[in-house]
């Protein structure tokens, strides 16, 4: 089977029926739950609510734009605009039907390898790169806000049926997943690049990549290459590839804290950031599609007390996922069709020169 087939494999078909059936269901389970329309009613419906709303939206779109910047700058701007909108819509996709603890990472791979301007161990460079300035965004933000917050104050006595100190050395045993993998990646990249080549030799044994296990000597090769140029890339070039990363978690935070304006009481920002981090790093470990169900667990149970009552947490949790999750399910079907169709067209101009 081509690289093509298996990505059509991937992106259709009864493969995107799974997160969505579990996404909708658990959104009509968490919101008809503890229904009261009482709670709905007791709101003083203001032009506030709505611009709030609005901002949340607009994070959304500013999440998006961050993770494509930094594309189109670790490309070296060799991928035009219109490319980076389109595969980091692709990336999104795959993280969203991809359990938590995987992520998009393993489809990202396949995704930029297929670009023909890009080689091999460029692109796996990239995704290498894109997840290392990921993680260190988190193992930073993390000491920096919980130093002014603490940690103990901001977890809830019971997240379902996982209590406070379970929930702390559950986040704990995370972040330091988190810290392990950000130092290998720096390691690989900036220190001793054999070790990702190695790393990826083994990754293309597993499961739909081994299809590719036998270009992977020489993906491992160019990888070495790609990381020596990213040992050369200047100051100004990271700085840059790292606030666009801020930029886009930023935003995705942010995202919450304007839903709790619209419809709770979200005037305490700082610790409302905090405890998102928590949740974020919770959220790494399900095995579900995009880690569905986990996420509507935590985020009334984090965060429930900025709401005048229970039903209105839960609403705004499901809402939560309604626009910042299942966009990417339905953009990803929007995207697939065009950039598949653009990259058989660069095929076959390519075999025809």
């Amino acid at each position: 089977m081509s690289a093509i087939s298996q990505l059509q494999k991937y992106f259709e078909g009864k493969r995107l029926f799974i997160p969505i059936a579990i996404g909708v269901g658990e959104a009509f389970y968490f919101f008809y739950h503890d229904f009261d329309i009482e709670a709905y009613r007791a709101i003083t419906w203001k032009p506030a609510i709505l611009v709030w709303f609005l901002m949340a939206l607009l994070m959304v779109v500013f999440r998006y734009l961050g993770y494509v910047v930094r594309l189109r700058i670790l490309s070296d701007k060799v991928l035009t605009w219109k490319e980076c909108l389109q595969l980091v819509g692709l990336w999104e996709f795959s993280s969203a039907i991809s359990p938590g603890i995987v992520g998009g990472t393993a489809a990202a791979f396949i995704l930029l390898a297929q670009e023909k301007k890009l080689d091999t161990g460029k692109s796996t460079a990239i995704v290498l790169a894109t997840s290392y300035l990921d993680v260190l965004f988190y193992v930073l933000a993390v000491p920096l806000f919980l130093a002014f917050t603490g940690i103990l104050d901001l977890i809830p006595l019971n997240v379902g049926p996982i209590g406070k100190n379970g929930m702390l050395y559950y986040f704990l045993g995370a972040y330091g997943l988190l810290l392990a993998w950000a130092v290998f990646i720096y390691i690989g990249l900036f220190r001793h690049p054999k070790w990702i080549s190695t790393a990826v030799i083994n990754l293309f044994k597993l499961g739909f990549l081994r299809r590719w296990k036998g270009n992977a000597k020489e993906w491992g090769d160019e990888i070495i290459i790609s990381a020596i140029e990213y040992k050369s890339k200047s100051r100004k070039y990271w700085f840059a590839a790292f606030g666009a990363t801020v930029f886009s978690w930023t935003a995705r935070f942010v995202l919450v804290n304007m839903l709790i304006l619209a419809f709770g009481n979200g005037l305490e920002f700082l610790e409302i950031f905090s405890k998102q981090l928590i949740m974020w790093g919770a959220l790494l470990i399900p095995f579900t599609p995009g880690a569905s169900g986990l996420a509507e667990l935590l985020f009334p149970a984090f965060l429930g007390e900025y709401f005048a009552n229970g039903q209105l947490a839960n609403s705004t949790s499901v809402l939560w996922r309604i626009i910042s999750y299942y966009p990417y399910l339905f953009l990803g079907f929007i995207i697939f069709p065009v950039w598949i169709k653009r990259i058989i067209k660069d095929r076959r101009s390519t075999t025809e020169v």
